[in-house]
């Protein structure tokens, strides 16, 4: 059987030479369509570096805009020019320029032969529309689009507005009914044929300049009407994720575009060398791989896409909170807030009783003091606090996500970065530690005198981290929170030190334990007294001593 194929061509004119070459070694006849916008000396260029193949052929040039009716005129010219040039043909094949056979060609013209009168076209009544993704439906062939939707969006917009609210709607003819389906279809010479001398095409054209994107809806629905036997597949694989954009395929993806059940894969990267060496020149061996499994591995990469993975955000998109629920950070973390003022040496503590990375204050003004206080922290990311806070809540999805392997803790204190404490409050793999009023043995420490400025001083640090409780502990927090008093850290300390250890998976983490120096609680509770009596407004209750307790207890319970 002699078997033709159609290429419609706008770009990468080198790739579509070298498509055309493989296609006609494989006794294939070939016919293309060079959209008229591409520059002439592009166009001759390629002209001339295939001017040796017998069996390929150019049409004349149109101007073709997408989802405008110029490109069903440039197919409409591709199957004029194959008719009239190859009486012999039997079928047509309707292929872009970015297009590989994916199968030996033999293959396909076997296919075909098995089946001589049946056309491939994918072809769905526009009554169930689910086919269409972000686009119009029915009201595509109701509603009049004379305005092109890339170049003129604005007054294309309108116009669709305009005709809705008037209710401006037209009649499809009665000679036809809608169809939708895949731009690349496979047809054969007879339906072809009864396409281009339908006696109602002229006004069928008509209809269909105004309609929108004919290019998917004029061949599906006039095969409907001429042909004998329709199977509605396309023999070219393409596939579309959930914002209705096509997918690309790569040199990566090499392998796998063998396994899916069709001839042809469109949109085909330009600079996919590997690709093209091992399909347009047959360089590499075809491997034989389960039919249709390259559809689900897409399937899975657009829904990753679109979800993401917990922790992890895609560099050009944040994911949409509404419709795309994802978790803050990779894995969980635990933070402690109020307890180094307290345990002056508790990262050297730590660090006898665990591998795990227990970080200074993250978002400290001064810098960001990683484990080690090492200028460049995990990932690569900057101790430089300009960088850091130019997008604090990314820095720390980005060291979760390089601590995914295991956990990890850091400090935060009221002075730090305020952006980040919204963020924890959201994070349900927060596990945050708080020592209320754990600034004071720090502040006691400093030495100030003049009542005046500790006033203004203790003030600030009250304010902040007043609001820093309100914020974890709110309705809307999703991190776990466990609070002791400043009391209970400087009068029983083993139960706190206890519940941090256990956050960071040390297995013995029950007392009895060596402690680390702890703050002195006589100093702390004179100091304590004498802010409230120069006015800064603390609860001396909290130096009292007493049970912890859970903010968020079903939080807590929920996900512990």
């Amino acid at each position: 059987m002699t078997l033709a194929v159609a290429i419609l061509a706008d770009r990468h004119l080198d790739r579509v030479a070298q498509l055309a070459r493989s296609l006609a070694r494989s006794e294939v006849k070939v016919c293309i369509h060079v959209d008229a916008n591409v520059a002439a000396e592009d166009f001759f260029r390629l002209k001339r570096s295939i001017s040796d193949q017998a069996d390929v052929v150019f049409t004349d040039r149109i101007a073709c805009d997408w989802g405008h009716f110029s490109l069903v005129e440039a197919e409409l010219e591709l199957c004029r020019t194959i008719l009239s040039k190859w009486d012999s043909v039997q079928h047509i094949q309707l292929i872009s320029g970015d297009s590989l056979p994916v199968k030996p060609l033999s293959d396909l013209k076997a296919h075909l032969s098995r089946f001589p009168n049946v056309d491939f076209i994918e072809s769905v009544s526009v009554i169930k529309d689910n086919w269409i993704v972000g686009g119009l439906g029915i009201e595509r062939f109701t509603l009049r689009f004379p305005f092109l939707w890339k170049r003129q969006r604005r007054l294309f917009d309108l116009w669709v507005s305009l005709q809705r609210k008037l209710r401006l709607q037209r009649a499809i003819p009665d000679t036809i009914q809608p169809h939708i389906g895949s731009q690349w279809w496979c047809l054969t010479r007879k339906t072809v044929s009864a396409i281009l001398n339908d006696p109602d095409k002229p006004s069928i054209d008509a209809y269909f300049r105004t309609t929108w994107i004919p290019d998917e809806s004029y061949f599906q629905t006039l095969a409907r009407k001429h042909a004998s036997v329709l199977q509605s597949r396309s023999l070219v694989f393409s596939h579309f994720d959930h914002q209705g954009k096509p997918v690309m395929y790569y040199d990566d993806h090499a392998d796998m575009l063998t396994e899916i059940n069709a001839f042809f894969a469109r949109k085909i990267w330009h600079g996919a060398d590997r690709l093209y060496r091992r399909f347009a020149e047959n360089s590499a061996p075809v491997v034989a791989y389960p039919v249709n499994s390259m559809p689900s591995h897409i399937a899975e990469a657009t829904e990753r896409r679109r979800i993401g993975r917990a922790g992890l955000r895609m560099i050009g998109r944040a994911p949409n909170r509404w419709c795309e629920p994802q978790e803050e950070t990779a894995v969980r973390y635990q933070v402690f807030s109020g307890v180094a003022a307290c345990y002056p040496d508790i990262r050297d503590w730590f660090g006898q009783k665990t591998d795990i990375p227990v970080h200074g204050r993250l978002f400290a003004p001064d810098r960001v003091h990683f484990a080690d206080e090492a200028d460049v922290g995990p990932g690569g990311l900057s101790s430089r606090p300009n960088i850091r806070d130019n997008a604090p809540q990314c820095f720390l999805r980005n060291l979760t996500w390089q601590s995914r392997d295991s956990t990890f803790a850091f400090a935060y204190e009221p002075l730090d970065n305020v952006m980040i404490a919204k963020f924890l409050a959201g994070d349900v793999n927060a596990r945050i530690h708080v020592v209320q009023y754990g600034w004071i043995p720090d502040l006691a420490r400093r030495g100030i005198t003049n009542p005046d400025v500790l006033r203004v001083v203790s003030n600030h640090l009250l304010s902040r981290e007043e609001a820093f409780l309100t914020a974890i502990s709110g309705i809307e927090a999703k991190c776990s929170v466990r609070l002791w008093t400043l009391g209970q850290a400087l009068s029983d300390p083993a139960p706190v030190l206890t519940a941090m250890l256990t956050g960071l998976g040390v297995a013995d983490a029950r007392p009895p334990m060596a402690l680390p120096e702890i703050a002195d609680m006589d100093k702390v509770h004179a100091f304590a007294r004498m802010l409230k009596n120069i006015g800064v407004d603390i609860d001396l209750h909290k130096l009292d001593t007493g049970p912890a307790r859970e903010v968020n207890p079903l939080a807590v319970s929920v996900r512990q």
